[in-house]
């Protein structure tokens, strides 16, 4: 009777545990009812409303977790990643997608694996990893080839088109593109599909057909503000921006841009924002609004410097090296585990087989033995899974931090990158080369982009010619070149001024009003100047200086001719300043020489010292007898030879010119 009753009561918990399951897994109706309510909205406003359908998506999640609808927590997680990408914040996104991977797949919802590989390929494919992000995108499209959904279908067609265009591979990605816009006009039930023209018409932007390119953004743009997207109205006003501005339409090309920076702030969209800060930098530029492109292009980067530094790249390493330590030390113990597992299954399965052929008057027994054994495989296994989650967390951060970290550098090296071909532009328009061709120019920056650059223009039969070495090196050097290339146009080319010291005295004044010295007394944007005027009729050179000379090599013997002993553009150490200038008549065998200081500030291999001015001019005087052409690679071999596997301290620009 006791055994009979022990019986009942044991199949009695076992269908109440099993009861249970079941309730956890489907949820209150009630509540999974409203779950789905709130998943459903997000899909609705996302687009329009990201605040508002963040709030669901949330509220989704905490009540699905409470009456444990797994179903919904999936979707919920899902619609979290969308959110965070839309953002721009990769790591949060990634983490949801494959939260909302892991729930479905365990509920075999092929729809939901299908959607999940999409998006998680989609990070991947922001972050450059192309070939992982390819393997994903082709597993979701065998899924979605076999559940015959065409929006999700023409989604993954169209990102693997984006794939093989940032690889450079056009052709291949237009034949995507090609396929998707093909399914688009032939679908029916347009309104629910995806915008196929934006990317054929970023083909045609390329091939520089800005007409075809125009025709597919703008059509991009009616289907975004039809389906009241934000996201992709911003994105689609960004490409018609850098459109108008590469043909030539600057003020269209402002409005454009200020209208997505409007519209993607509104809804913090960063990767957008970058894109229209970065375009709004060139069009002012082109604009000759050098106050304002100097303002978006550091709002650029300090967006791109908040999210990136040295010290988190050092500390992200050390913590992918402690954590894989760690990961290995864990998966050790997770095989452990499993052995032991197999061991505990072989000794119940033994266990059980002896008790039913032995004594039935022992099942029971067996039956008890057998459940508590089960609880505690359960318990080792949930342990088990517990570890490898956290492995697979910890695994997964440091994958999105160093994707993170390679999209960054490869943002701010394209940046830079961009900024050295304008400023090349710049020094390569003015012709110097051309009409003073016995010259020579050893120019050598720091970094990729330099605070040095030289100024050429002619003006009224005479020759006029400026080094000009502003405060810092880099980004910031170069931006400084950028103001005093404007600066010395407007004041030789449009106001005629071509005497050195009234040129440099307006050249003081003007770059003072730009950068507001006057206001922020303590700032240091300043340049050096050496400027020269060649005057053919009267064969008279004019030097004036702001803290750079000018060196005369005749006959093998250097002349100094320095300038004035204060900088342009500083205020509060010399507010009243008085430029001076200095006459050199023309004659055979002269050469003359502008530097910067950087060559005589390089620090040797050898000695650990700088190089000096005392020995820089010697060895002008060395070389002086030699061709221009030959002493530019003698300057050249020299610093080589000096300067060996030391780290270049500053930007380098000599130049060299001979008059008769």
């Amino acid at each position: 009777m006791i055994t009979k009753r022990l019986f009942f009561f044991t199949l009695l918990s076992i269908f109440c545990v099993c009861h249970s399951s079941f309730s956890q897994r489907k949820g209150n109706t009630k509540d999974s009812t409203e779950v789905t309510r709130l998943n459903n909205l997000f899909k609705i406003q996302y687009k329009s409303q990201p605040a508002k359908s963040f709030e669901y998506a949330n509220t989704a999640l905490e009540i699905s977790k409470r009456i444990n609808f797994l179903q919904g927590e999936a979707t919920a997680y899902n619609n979290l990643g969308v959110y965070y990408k839309q953002k721009g914040d990769y790591d949060k996104a990634l983490r949801f997608y494959k939260l909302s991977f892991n729930l479905y797949d365990s509920l075999d919802d092929k729809e939901g694996i299908g959607k999940s590989l999409s998006n998680i390929g989609n990070i991947y494919s922001i972050n450059e990893d192309f070939e992982r992000a390819l393997d994903y995108y082709t597993d979701a499209k065998q899924i979605f080839d076999e559940l015959d959904d065409i929006p999700r279908l023409l989604r993954i067609l169209n990102n693997i088109g984006n794939i093989y265009l940032d690889q450079g591979q056009e052709l291949e990605a237009e034949n995507y593109y090609r396929q998707v816009l093909n399914i688009y006009d032939q679908n029916p039930e347009q309104s629910t599909l995806f915008d196929p023209y934006s990317n054929i018409g970023k083909i045609y932007f390329n091939r520089q057909e800005f007409d075809s390119a125009l025709y597919y953004f703008n059509k991009s743009l009616k289907k975004e503000e039809a389906s009241d997207n934000k996201f992709g109205i911003s994105a689609a006003l960004v490409k018609i921006a850098r459109l108008h501005n590469a043909r030539g339409g600057h003020l269209a090309a402002k409005n454009a841009a200020l209208d997505a920076v409007d519209i993607a702030n509104a809804i913090n969209a960063k990767p957008i924002l970058l894109d229209a800060y970065s375009t709004l930098a060139e069009v002012y530029l082109h604009l000759e609004d050098l106050e304002n492109s100097y303002l978006y292009m550091n709002q650029y980067h300090i967006m791109n410097d908040s999210l990136f530094n040295e010290t988190s790249r050092r500390a992200i390493a050390e913590l992918e090296k402690s954590i894989e330590l760690e990961q290995k030390e864990k998966e050790i113990a997770l095989l452990r585990k499993e052995s032991e597992i197999k061991d505990l299954q072989y000794q119940n399965s033994q266990l059980y087989i002896f008790g039913s052929v032995a004594f039935s008057i022992l099942l029971l027994a067996l039956a008890i033995i057998s459940f508590l054994k089960f609880k505690q495989n359960r318990k080792a296994k949930s342990l088990l899974e517990y570890q490898n989650q956290e492995i697979l967390k910890s695994k997964q951060s440091i994958e999105i931090q160093k994707m993170k970290l390679e999209s960054w550098n490869q943002n701010i090296t394209d940046s830079i990158e961009y900024a050295k071909s304008i400023q090349e532009g710049i020094m390569n328009k003015n012709n110097f080369k051309e009409n003073i061709p016995s010259s020579f120019v050893f120019y050598k920056p720091k970094d990729i982009v330099s605070g040095d650059f030289y100024w050429y223009s002619r003006q009224a039969g005479c020759d006029i010619l400026a080094l000009i070495d502003c405060t810092g090196h880099g980004v910031a050097g170069a931006f400084m070149t950028v103001i005093a290339n404007a600066t010395m146009n407007q004041i030789v080319n449009e106001e005629q001024e071509i005497e050195p010291h009234k040129i440099l005295a307006k050249l003081d004044i003007k770059v003072m009003e730009i950068l507001k010295q006057k206001e922020v007394t303590t700032s240091n944007h300043s340049m050096d100047v050496a400027l020269c005027k060649i005057d053919y009729d009267r064969k008279l050179v004019t030097f004036s200086g702001a803290k750079r000379p000018l060196y005369v090599v005749e006959h093998n013997k250097l002349k100094e001719y320095k300038g004035n002993n204060y900088t342009v553009g500083e205020y509060f150490n010399s507010p009243d300043k008085k430029f001076t200038f200095q006459e050199i008549d023309f004659e055979k065998n002269q050469t003359f020489y502008l530097s910067s200081d950087g060559f005589a500030d390089q620090f040797g291999i050898k000695t650990q010292k700088k190089y000096l001015r005392k020995r820089f001019k010697s060895l002008l005087e060395s070389i002086s007898n030699k061709s221009l052409p030959e002493q530019g690679k003698s300057l050249e071999l020299e610093m080589k030879r000096w300067q060996g596997e030391m780290e270049q301290t500053d930007d380098m620009l000599v130049i060299g010119f001979r008059v008769l």
